[in-house]
């Protein structure tokens, strides 16, 4: 492979190097981009006319105009056919490393057994009993040690019996109990169930199925299936079980457990950021530590406990609840304890809620509420809105007011109801009430189910739940329930009087669909005009397009279709082509 990336590199090389000597040479003097010699340095003159001297094309000769451009110069490399590193891995080479064919004569004999030679090749056979094959027949190598054979024999005895003998692999199988192979410094020994394998800083040995033993220089394994043990580690962790144990190891983070009855994990961390757990499912009990965020979380059974420097958590679920603020460690001043569903008390700088069955009461410092059955009152944004109802169970009475918006109501319940604001107003009584968006909208309702409704576009009047007329904008409906509907728009209308007409029109591409007791219509837009039928159901159909028309009985039992130069008869249902465009021409032919 060495020789092979040489040859390459210096042929790559010596094409570069031609390449770059032959385009040197035909460049022509002083042209661009070639610059002056090194041995003959030319001007630097400026192309075209200079200010302040004449338009001609001659050289006015006197010394340059400018600096003298040193020529550039190619530095050879001072090892043409070495590789640079950063084209090691695009540079290839097929070379699998075995040695090329042989060459030479052929030699054939035989001594009892067939054996043939060429070059360094040598073959040698007496099937099925003996197969010798060897590369490299002779060549050795000298060593401080002596003298070394440099040749590569594989031999096959009995069809059981493989050996092999090179520099770099050495292997002897006696199919299939035993063997041993060498390949370097690996070492593989096996015998029956039995194996051990060496190398430089490792080794591996097993006894299937019983154990499966290995190191490595940064860790190593052990497998026991019949013990239902199974570790391996490394530098960066370690995984164990054994039977219901284990433990896993990634640096300095640790979990480990008996499952199902006890599980622990440490992160191991010494710099501030230390967490942990501890979990045991058959007391019901976790246990989580996080010191970064100073955080503990505790649960047994029913009962959790959270602490952090913000708040202190207590509870016995599903009835007891209780939180405590830590104004002193960066938390609020707080306090609310809860049991369900009887009590809940809670205070804060900002708020005090009290909840009891039916009651509630909130304070803040700009708001008051106060919600029971009977009777409830809430103020707002110190006073800016007022709300008193007596109810709200039987609602008796209302009244609302917002100074800041200038909006006001009252309910004297089931009477009268009236509100205001500057957007609008309301009447409500029994028999009437209007509705009323300045400048937008206004309805009318009269007892008991008349609404006529006004807006900026359009109108609507509503007698429930029998007669709905409208129009909103382009759109427009009126429906008398449940004999008439029609809905109307730009684009389409659809029009029903049940159960006997139904009409559907789309007006973008002119389509009609019709019915009309048992007549039936259909119309469409087609390029050259109107594609429409018109049928008596189960009588008589007659259409026309653009091309051709059409006339039936009884679906079929007699009908004709003319179709541009194509006629068709139709009798008891069958079509008969009366007429063609190959008929036509032969007509006019004859």
């Amino acid at each position: 492979m060495k020789l092979r990336g040489l040859a390459v590199g210096a042929t790559l090389g010596a094409l570069l190097v031609g390449v770059a000597g032959e385009a040197w040479a035909q460049r022509p003097p002083g042209g661009p981009p070639t610059g002056p010699t090194q041995s003959r340095p030319t001007q630097n003159k400026t192309v075209g006319p200079r200010k302040g001297q004449p338009q001609d094309d001659d050289d006015q000769g006197g010394p340059p105009q400018g600096p003298i451009r040193a020529e550039p110069e190619i530095q050879l490399p001072s090892d043409p056919l070495a590789i640079p590193k950063e084209m090691e891995g695009k540079v290839g080479s097929d070379h699998d490393e075995r040695p090329p064919a042989p060459s030479g004569e052929l030699d054939r004999r035989f001594r009892g057994y067939y054996e043939e030679t060429r070059g360094d090749y040598r073959l040698r056979l007496l099937p099925p009993l003996y197969l010798e094959h060897t590369r490299d027949l002779g060549r050795a190598k000298d060593t401080p040690s002596g003298s070394v054979s440099l040749e590569d024999r594989e031999s096959l005895y009995g069809m059981l019996y493989y050996q092999r003998r090179s520099p770099n692999v050495d292997a002897d199988v006696l199919f299939p109990l035993a063997w041993r192979i060498r390949e370097r410094e690996n070492r593989v020994y096996v015998f029956g169930p039995a194996a051990h394998r060496e190398a430089p800083g490792e080794h591996d040995n097993w006894l299937a199925p019983l154990f499966f033993q290995g190191k490595r220089k940064d860790g190593g394994y052990f497998h026991s299936p019949l013990l239902l043990t199974s570790t391996h580690w490394n530098a960066k962790g370690a995984f164990t079980i054994a039977g219901p144990y284990f433990r896993n190891r990634t640096e300095s983070d640790v979990d480990w457990g008996v499952a199902p009855f006890l599980f622990r994990g440490d992160n191991g961390n010494q710099d501030g950021a230390r967490k942990t757990y501890t979990l045991i499912p058959p007391l019901l009990f976790y246990h989580r530590e996080n010191e970064l965020e100073e955080e503990k979380l505790t649960v047994v059974g029913p009962v959790l406990s959270k602490s952090n420097p913000r708040r202190d958590v207590f509870d016995v679920l599903p009835f007891y609840y209780s939180i405590r603020g830590k104004p002193e460690t960066g938390g609020i001043r707080e306090s609310h304890t809860t049991l369900f569903p009887f009590f809940h008390y809670g205070t804060s700088d900002a708020q005090t809620l009290l909840v009891l069955p039916g009651v509630v009461s909130r304070r803040t410092p700009t708001s008051s509420t106060l919600l029971t059955p009977f009777y409830s009152r809430a103020t707002t944004r110190n006073g800016a809105t007022d709300l008193m109802a007596v109810g709200p169970i039987a609602p008796l009475f209302l009244k609302y007011k917002d100074t800041d918006l200038g909006a006001s109501a009252l309910g004297i319940f089931p009477f009268y109801y009236g509100s205001s604001s500057p957007t609008g107003r309301t009447l409500l009584t029994p028999v009437f009430g209007r509705f009323e968006s300045y400048g937008m909208s206004r309805t009318y309702w009269v007892f008991p189910t008349l609404q006529i409704t006004q807006s900026t576009t359009g109108w609507e009047t509503n007698l429930w739940p029998v007669a709905f007329v409208g129009r909103d904008k382009d759109k427009s409906h009126t429906v008398l329930a449940p004999l008439y509907w029609d809905f109307s728009s730009p684009k389409s209308r659809t029009t029903i009087g049940f159960p006997l007409f139904w009409r559907f029109a789309d007006k973008t591409d002119d389509s009609v669909v019709q019915v009309a007791g048992n007549t039936l219509y259909l119309q469409k837009r087609v390029s050259n005009g109107l594609d429409w039928s018109f049928h008596v159901l189960p009588l008589f159909s007659y259409g026309q397009n653009p091309s051709g028309y059409f006339w039936n009985v009884l679906f079929g039992l007699a009908g004709y279709e003319r179709a541009g130069s194509y006629g068709k008869v139709k009798a008891f249902w069958i079509p008969i082509t009366v007429d063609s465009p190959r008929e036509t021409k032969e007509a006019s032919a004859r």
